[in-house]
């Protein structure tokens, strides 16, 4: 097979020189940490000395990813439908011995020593639950229960790493994505008997660790998404607290991270101190420019200079630690490497501790990726295998290869973590806040309010059928409502439709739509179908009052888009349309008893900003009844 030619900012190294590597950085590495601790929003040493933890994620080894191994969503969804493929052709047995002889060889000494030269002092160990236990018998432990976790431990130790244990899948499964070890489970929230689990196999896993201190903390819960929609705030501070009292039976040293939700942050756990805890931080995940945000300079100048700055004051607020344990900007044109070194300068300025995704990663092509995710990567081409038909001893000399391949590393991001001086990657200056509306205009057969906490807002007639709205709030979500409400009273069946021609970019969670509410009450039932500033659709949805919302995402990338929503009788639909005469579902119809036959019918807008206003532009606004 030949391999690409690598451009010269990059190197491949052969085996042999990074054992040698390995070996020599081994012998100077100390196997002796300080503790680490929390202390007010900084983490700390024995000393009292401010620390920053610093690394990346060793994801792909004890919890799989499909992506990661370079092989297609479609052929295996998750580890679980892998792994099962394996006991179908070999057995159990044998598909144990498979998977052990992976995990000896994905990761090995020179990878920590690897990792050490990036300037990185920890590493966040990603692990499925099913490592530890067995379904089958779902409070007792495997009997080679720790030996990968103590591996990764020592081999990290042998370089002088932290380490920071994370379950990324937890019994039950804590949403219904690949991460999890296992697709549409969800089932965490949904049963106790999952909490109970998951609490006492932390317990077990702190009980061994609870003097090792290399292991800087506990990292519970991996992205506790559910299904992407529900708002499960209320059950997660719940289950963490099991977790928490369950860690703390057997170990009070080590730091205990609460994690965050896909929405709302932090704030709803209240005050650690009240509520008992001792050596808890915060940690959530930062991907800017991806998974529903726009990859532009723009979107990371919001971030930056917005988001960043709001989440800094909140946890100087509350005096509690900040692990930010996934992030990554990947993309090369946007800055690739300098713009990581700022992102983590920008959390060492803040006293966060930062692990990038991800170490390494297989790439079918090999050689140089651009906007990658990796760290290192095969240099040659991959040979890859079909594991629905591939002989076992074909297998085995994949998982073997593994432990010897050729890496290509990443040194231009190498280079731009270590140098002594930063090249600074500049990003565009959001326009300042907007806390007055620049217009009240009269409104004539309609009517304004600012729901809920919203900062009062205005608006611009642009004629008969056109209006600009500039509106705050935090949000539309839970049960708590904060935005701007330009409506009617409508009575009866209704059709209105909307272009949302433009949204201001106060958050990637700024919104603006149409809406059918039973009051102005901030937690009134209601139906929305709205945009958000990149063109991504939603259809929001509050059965009754005083219920938590959902929501159900709506495929579209630009704006303008029109929107319409309509009523039959309590059948609510939503639809939108790029050109005004094709039109497509916005979610599935839902019925909604609770929004009387006499309802209020108008434009929403939020800035998903408590402080500030965004602008939302409509145009084309009819509205038809009968």
């Amino acid at each position: 097979m030949q391999k690409q030619p690598l451009p010269r900012t990059r190197t491949t190294f052969t085996l042999a020189l990074i054992l040698l590597s390995a070996c020599a950085t081994a012998v100077a590495g100390s196997s002796t940490h300080p503790w680490i601790k929390a202390e007010g929003a900084r983490f700390v040493n024995d000393l009292g000395e401010q620390v920053t933890l610093k690394g990346c994620n060793v994801g792909n080894w004890l919890l799989l990813e499909m992506w990661m191994l370079a092989i297609d969503h479609g052929q295996f969804r998750d580890q679980y439908d892998f792994e099962e493929n394996l006991s179908r052709r070999f057995g159990r047995p044998e598909r144990e011995r498979l998977m052990d002889l992976y995990r000896e060889n994905w990761i090995k000494p020179r990878d920590f020593a690897i990792i050490k030269s990036f300037g990185f002092n920890t590493v966040r160990l990603p692990f499925n639950y099913r490592l530890l236990q067995d379904d089958e018998r779902p409070f007792a432990l495997r009997k080679d229960a720790f030996e990968w976790l103590d591996r990764g431990i020592e081999m990290a130790e042998a370089e002088g790493l932290y380490v920071i244990l994370d379950m990324h899948g937890v019994p039950g499964g804590q949403s219904v994505d690949h991460p999890t070890g296992r697709v549409e489970q969800n089932k965490l929230w949904e049963n106790p008997v999952y909490a109970d689990r998951t609490a006492w196999l932390w317990r077990q896993i702190a009980d061994r660790y609870r003097d090792r201190a290399s292991v800087a903390g506990y990292d519970v819960i991996n992205e506790p998404y559910a299904d992407f929609n529900t708002d499960i705030r209320p059950q997660l501070k719940a289950v963490f607290g099991k977790i928490y009292d369950a860690i703390r039976e057997v170990d009070e040293r080590h730091i205990v991270f609460a994690p965050a939700p896909l929405w709302g942050g932090h704030a709803f756990y209240g005050s650690p101190e009240e509520n008992g805890w001792t050596q808890v931080a915060f940690t959530e995940h930062h991907y800017p420019g991806l998974f529903g945000d726009s990859p532009t300079k723009q979107s990371h100048g919001r971030f930056v200079y917005r988001e960043l700055p709001e989440k800094h004051a909140f946890i100087e607020r509350v005096r509690v630690p900040m692990f930010i344990g996934e992030w990554n900007p990947v993309f090369e044109s946007l800055g690739g490497g300098d713009l990581m070194r700022r992102y983590f300068d920008i959390y060492e300025s803040y006293g966060w501790a930062a692990a990038m995704w991800s170490y390494k990663i297989l790439h079918r092509e090999g050689g140089v990726v651009r906007d990658n995710w990796y760290m290192v990567s095969n240099a040659k081409t991959l040979h890859q295998l079909d594991f629905k038909t591939a002989p076992i001893e074909e297998i085995e000399d994949y998982f073997r290869w593994f432990g010897s391949m050729e890496y290509v590393i990443d040194e231009p991001m190498r280079t731009a973590l270590v140098r002594e001086n930063p090249i600074y990657v500049d990003l565009p200056m959001p326009a300042p806040p907007m806390a007055e509306p620049p217009h009240r205009d009269a409104l004539e057969v309609w009517q304004a309010a600012d729901v809920g906490e919203a900062i009062e807002g205005g608006q611009r007639r642009d004629g008969d059928d056109a209006l600009t709205i500039y509106g705050g709030g935090h949000d539309i979500w839970t049960d708590n409502d904060a935005f701007r409400f330009v409506c009617r009273e409508i009575e009866g069946d209704f059709v209105m439709t909307t272009r949302i021609d433009h949204l201001g970019a106060t958050s990637v969670y700024a919104k603006a739509g149409i809406m059918a509410r039973a009051s102005l009450d901030n937690n009134s039932a209601h139906v929305l179908i709205h945009a958000f500033p990149d063109g991504q659709l939603a259809r929001g949805l509050r059965h009754e009052q005083g219920a938590m919302m959902s929501q159900a995402d709506v495929p579209n990338d630009q704006l303008p888009v029109y929107v319409r929503l309509s009523r039959r009788g309590h059948t609510f639909v939503g639809e939108f349309s790029l050109d005004g005469m094709n039109w497509r579902p916005a979610g599935t119809p839902v019925e909604v008893p609770a929004i009387g036959k006499t309802c209020l019918l108008g434009l929403a807008v939020l800035s998903h900003n408590a402080g500030a206003l965004t602008e939302a532009r409509f145009t084309s606004i009819t509205i038809e009844s009968w």
